[in-house]
This record gives structure tokens, sequence and C-alpha cells, in this order.
């Protein structure tokens, strides 16, 4: 089945009953305009393909309803119908790709610097200055495999920044400007350094609690490209299938046999998008808390954990949670599971005034919850609810409870 036709299978179930917009996160951020809902977004996708069938192109001004939508699928599992709006933007991004015209200059040069470096911001040789002390196993078929997530959200929030105080016009033409000489960009992005710091102490962590647990594994250092989840989630389907053969072919050339992930992404890209678009993409995928297995320091805490949606939207994923529950008493805020709030963020490339928006929304669900802490198990997500001192990555939290540390 093509795009086209699944596109127009799955809108064509929506009962116009909008329960979607009753879970949207974007829909409140954007005072209630309903082309920023799950159900609007829908009806556009829909009036669109019309559009395509009877006319060959799209007309209508739908970017930034469809790239705005976060994917977080809480939509779907609302749906009496069950339409999916995510999937459905997801797949609305693809058509719109396939016109160069009306591609996000921003995307374009994210897709750009992407395939040309194998990394977001063309600057694939300073991800792994955090591994330069830790002794890897050489000769083990288990790869650590960061997929550069943590190393760039220093860079990602400075950037978002800068973004917020600029207009789009501005924005797009400073992004086609990087997409034709990318060694500006690796001029301009600097990284936060506090937060920096910071995420590089996380992957100091995660690698001490894997070799705590006995499991032998190497790293690929400069030669570990970023996973390509952008690809996919910014609708560049083709691309994203030739970028994950050139990762199935790194690692095979490198003799991996296992890979240990450390973020939902990530994890989703390997466990569940290649092995269903790339042939061959034959590695065992392991999340790294799935291999942890040391003795943890209960705490009288009450910990705030906020699920990752990329954990939640597939399956329940729910081992982040059993760990916490192991150092201290777990609460999930209203807004959990299939029903989760994302945290904005992915939305923080194209719109970062919306994930800010969206992300000071989720902040204060969690703070509602009065607990003494709050546990996230995502970069993106630590880093869009940081607003305080009170929020914590889990490896974090799992590294100062180790009981054998003290």
């Amino acid at each position: 089945m093509s795009v086209i036709e699944d596109l127009v299978q799955e809108t064509e179930k929506c009962i116009n009953c909008g329960f979607c917009e009753s879970v949207c996160p974007t829909l409140p951020s954007k005072n209630y305009r309903a082309i920023y809902g799950a159900r609007g977004r829908v009806f556009i996708s829909k009036e669109s393909l019309k559009e395509v069938k009877s006319h060959g192109r799209i007309t209508l001004n739908i970017e930034d309803s469809i790239f705005s939508c976060l994917e977080c699928y809480s939509c779907y599992y609302v749906c009496p119908a069950g339409v999916n709006p995510g999937r459905v933007s997801q797949m609305m991004r693809n058509v719109i790709n396939r016109d160069p015209s009306r591609r996000k200059p921003v995307a374009e040069m994210i897709v750009s610097l992407i395939m040309k470096y194998g990394n977001p911001l063309g600057i694939r040789e300073k991800m792994c200055s955090w591994a330069r002390e830790i002794d890897f196993d050489d000769s083990s078929d288990t790869i650590l495999y960061t997929g550069n997530m943590y190393q760039l959200m220093p860079y990602s929030s400075f950037l978002s920044k800068i973004e917020a105080k600029l207009n789009e016009k501005t924005i797009e033409n400073m992004a086609r400007l990087i997409k034709r000489k990318p060694g500006i960009l690796k001029i301009i992005a600097i990284p936060d350094k506090i937060m920096m710091e910071r995420m590089e102490k996380i992957l100091l962590d995660i690698a001490f609690l894997l070799k705590s647990s006995g499991i032998k594994f190497r790293y690929l250092g400069k030669d570990e490209p970023y996973s390509g989840a952008f690809l996919y989630e910014l609708g560049y389907l083709e691309e994203f299938i030739e970028y994950g053969k050139y990762i199935r072919d790194l690692f095979i050339s490198k003799n991996v046999k296992n890979i240990i992930t450390i973020d939902p992404h990530t994890h989703e890209a390997f466990k569940v998008l290649y092995p269903m678009y790339v042939d061959n993409f034959n590695f065992r995928v392991f999340y790294y808390l799935e291999l942890v297995n040391i003795p943890l320091k209960k705490m009288d805490e009450n910990l705030v954990y906020h699920q990752p949606c990329h954990f939640t939207m597939h399956e329940d994923f729910d081992i982040p949670s059993k760990f916490i529950g192991s150092i201290g008493n777990v609460i999930l805020p209203e807004r959990n599971g299939k029903s989760n709030f994302c945290c904005g963020g992915p939305a923080e490339l194209l719109y970062p005034k919306l994930a800010n928006s969206i992300s000071m929304v989720r902040f204060k669900q969690l703070k509602e919850k009065n607990g003494n802490r709050i546990v996230t198990a995502c970069p993106i997500c630590f880093t869009n609810l940081s607003k305080d001192s009170t929020v914590f990555d889990i490896a974090e939290l799992i590294y100062q409870n180790y009981s054998k540390k003290y």
C-alpha cells in the first residue's frame, strides 16, 4: 500500500467526534486554533489528499499544522474510530516533502547535515569527548550506542534560544545559508557549558551502571553516527531508509552484533523502524536498563516520573518506572501511559516557542504532584522539562542510589 493510499484509508475513518482534541498538547498552546489540533490535522490532510488526486499537488497552507504535531499518539488512544492523527501527520510530512518548494528550510538543513556528516549539526567529531577515560572492551561485539542524543542537547538548547528571538524569515534564510555552507554552524553552534558537563556526566553514569552489572561493551567513538530518528520524524522516509542502510553496513563492517541504546527515540528507530524498512537490519537491540542489575538503596522519597512518549506510544515499556520504584515512591501525573502529555520536545527543532509553551504546561502538571524530584528517561524530555533543580535523568538517580558505592 502506498503512503497516499494509507493516508486515505486512515483519514476516511474519522467520524469528526473531537475526542482527540481533548488530549492534544498543541491545541491549547496554539489558542485552540482548530488546525493545530489532532482533528484539524486529519481534516486538512483529507482535503489535501483530494487536491493531490484532482490537481496532483497541494495548494493549501498546511505545513505548520502538520509539522507542529508532536506524534505523541495520545489522540489515537482516545479515538473511538481507531484513527491515528499522529501517524496521519507523519505520513503527510512525507507527502509535503515530495514538493521541494514546500519543504521546511530548517528541516532541509538538518536532513542535509545528517546525510552528509552523520550528525544533525555536522559536529560528529565532538560527540565522543565524554568517553576519553573509559576502558572499553574492544573485542566485544556489543556496542554502547549513544546516538549522539545526550551530547546534542546542549547545542540544540543554545540554538533554540537564538531561534526563539528571530523572525521566521531570518531563520529560514540562515538555514538555507548553512545548508550551502555547513561550516558556519560549527562556528555558531556553541553548547551550553553547564548542560554539556551534566550530559557528559549522565553518559558516564550509564557506562558505569553497565560495567557494574558485568556487561562488556565497546564504543565506536568518532565513528558513531547519529541514529537518523529525525529523518523519520520529519517525514523524510526515503532518506531514513538510505541512512539506515548506511548504519547497517557500518555496524556489519565493525562486527557489531548487539546494540545498547540509551534513549527512547533511538531505541524505537533501531528496535522498531529500521527492521521494518531496512533489509537485514538484524541486530539485537537492548535499552540499557534492560541490562542493568545492581543493588539500589531505598529512599523515603516521592519521585514524579514523566514517561517518554516513545516508551508509551507502541507498548508499555515500563522498565524505568520499576527502577524508580526500587529507589523511592513512584508518582505518575494525571496524564500518563496511553494518555501521556508530551514534553513538547519534538517541536523544538522547528517551533521552539511552541515547544517551550507545551513544556511549561507539562512541568506544571508534574510539579502539582508535590514530589521531591521529577525523573525523566529521555534527553529531550530532560532538556525541555529542566525548569528548576528538581529534574533528574533516571541514570543520575540510579547512579546516586547504587548501594555498593556507599
